[in-house]
């Protein structure tokens, strides 16, 4: 009965695939046009209710028009957005509750629609940079042809990559969608909590004494830390990005606070070691427990590009704690640039001198130290397929991902060559220039997306005047996200590529937005969506 019901589910799957193959290009088209109605559409500053609404209700018809799996049902069975392939078929049960959801999110709209009142300063939005959406589509595209040609091609048991990558990729654009109208009340809501945290901190260190509080704060972050590692221990994907909106959130929220003017009193004052640890110290906290819970979890991959992200992070604060201390710019930017390429260098030591103690950093380093007798063959595999493939490219539908020898099964490149290795998918399909382009590209794109977030915050805490009410500047907090982000993922890039080309070990973890992953492109696609747009500065009517 097992094998029965198995053998229905893959003929199920055998079927959508086949009808997505000859329409994915279509699909593809059709889910960046919709998402780009929904970008500009978002720069006129509707209601976050009324836009969420109708980006659930759109995708919900996406996912009953184009059959849609939907990614987080887990076994091997899926559930589709329509039931069957008919067109009078009914509906599936996530498009059905997504499309209530929007009927709900509708009603709450209408009915909280706020009384007319006169037109006092407003806020406008406006693109971050011009490349951003595009940067988004192209790699995007690009990650979706790869992906479909190893499902036509590749090992046998990733046949269904493209089908699975189809729903991944519509929830990504249905996050997409809803963060564009909401990236302004969650930013408020973040500012708010971390006021109000600040503040109750600072209450509870005036009436119990900063040790007691000190005590208590490292105690409760111990437990949490720990229980976080026993209950996502085996969820290694999850917790490596669930680590990484820890330290995205923890490095905007620690940049958000020491941005005011009062914080130069914090910097001047005491001596220089006691002022910089009193300066740094939210800093500290955050990658320390991001450091924790990489080790609870045992997620070795993620924690190296953590730690070299945690550098660049480390080197901006002690460079604002240098600036607001002697007023200085030049040496402060000096002194971060060596403090950065000091970090990397250690961690780099650090990593093929201890990263031995850990059994899958030490096969990985063993891997990159000698690739033809390691235990474990990937990275030689990948160094020949790399080296086999022509200056253009195999071309699509020509790569010989499993090898040039006739055999039954396929061994010519890993197995997870959709996610580890998506830089040397790349080789092989279009050729080593148009990898490294793609790579070039991608950092360029990063930078593009933040080149002007300065240019409409300081990225302090302020007032500003919207509707006739004061309420707080989401932009810059938003702002600082979006860097943490991009710093980030220009490591993670970087740490990527490096694996491929043998001077790293692998991490585990995707190349952005192209590779196979939900979670990852799930996580990445939400933080575009809150630096896409940016806030300009507010106009008086008739101004």
């Amino acid at each position: 009965m097992a094998d029965a019901r198995q053998s229905l589910a893959n003929s199920r799957k055998n079927e959508a695939m086949r009808a997505l193959v000859a329409s994915a290009g279509w699909q593809w088209a059709a889910a960046m046009a919709l998402g780009y109605a929904f970008l500009l559409w978002s720069r006129r500053t509707p209601s976050p209710l009324l836009g969420g609404a109708a980006a659930l209700a759109a995708w919900a018809g996406v996912a009953w028009l184009a059959r849609v799996p939907w990614p987080l049902g887990g076994g091997h069975e899926l559930a589709f957005g329509r039931v069957d392939a008919a067109w009078n078929s009914a509906p599936g049960g996530f498009v059905l509750g997504l499309a209530g959801a929007a009927a709900v999110a509708l009603a709450i709209a209408a009915l909280a629609r706020p009384p007319s009142r006169p037109r006092a300063a407003s806020i406008t939005q406006s693109m971050s940079s011009r490349i951003g959406y595009p940067g988004f589509v192209l790699a995007t595209g690009l990650g979706a042809l790869i992906l479909l040609d190893l499902s036509l091609a590749g090992h046998a048991g990733n046949r269904y990559l493209a089908l699975y990558h189809q729903g991944h990729l519509w929830l990504a654009m249905l996050a997409l969608s809803i963060l564009l109208f909401a990236r302004r009340p969650l930013s408020r809501g973040f500012a708010w909590l971390l006021s109000v945290g600040g503040e109750t901190l600072g209450r509870a260190s005036r009436r119990h004494g900063r040790v007691s509080v000190a005590v208590v704060l490292v105690l409760a972050t111990a437990a949490a830390v720990l229980a976080f590692g026993l209950a996502l221990a085996h969820l290694r994907q999850l917790t490596s990005e669930l680590g990484r909106v820890w330290l995205i959130a923890g490095a905007a929220w620690f940049f958000f606070l020491r941005a005011g003017p009062l914080t130069e009193r914090l910097a001047r004052s005491g001596k220089a070691a006691i002022s910089l640890l009193r300066y740094a110290w939210p800093m500290l906290f955050v990658v320390a427990v991001l450091v924790g819970a990489m080790f609870v979890t045992r997620d070795m991959g993620p924690l190296l590009i953590a730690g070299y992200a945690s550098g660049a992070f480390l080197a901006a604060s002690l460079a604002m704690w240098w600036h607001h201390r002697s007023g200085q710019v030049i040496s402060a930017f000096a002194l971060a640039l060596l403090l950065f390429a000091g970090w990397i260098g250690a961690v780099t030591f650090a990593l093929f001198r201890v990263g031995a103690h850990d059994s899958v950093t030490a096969s990985r380093l063993e891997s990159v130290a000698a690739p033809f007798v390691s235990i474990n063959d990937q990275l030689a595999l990948v160094s020949w397929f790399q080296r086999a493939t022509p200056a253009e490219g195999f071309g699509i539908g020509a790569a010989p991902w499993c090898g040039f020898a006739p055999s039954r099964g396929c061994s010519g490149v890993p197995a997870q060559i959709h996610s580890d290795y998506t830089f040397t998918a790349m080789v092989g399909v279009f050729g080593p220039f148009v990898a490294w382009a793609a790579s070039v590209a991608m950092a360029l794109w990063l930078h593009r997306l933040i080149r002007h977030h300065g240019r409409v915050t300081r990225g302090e805490p302020r007032l500003v005047g919207a509707g006739g009410q004061l309420g707080n500047d989401g932009q810059a907090l938003l702002s600082w996200i979006a860097v943490a982000w991009v710093v980030l993922t220009s490591c993670q890039l970087a740490v990527t590529v490096a694996g491929n080309l043998a001077v790293l070990p692998l991490t585990g973890v995707t190349f952005p937005f192209v590779s196979f992953g939900m979670t990852s492109l799930l996580v990445n696609t939400a933080f575009l969506a809150l630096c896409l747009n940016i806030d300009l500065p507010a106009r008086r009517p008739g101004g």
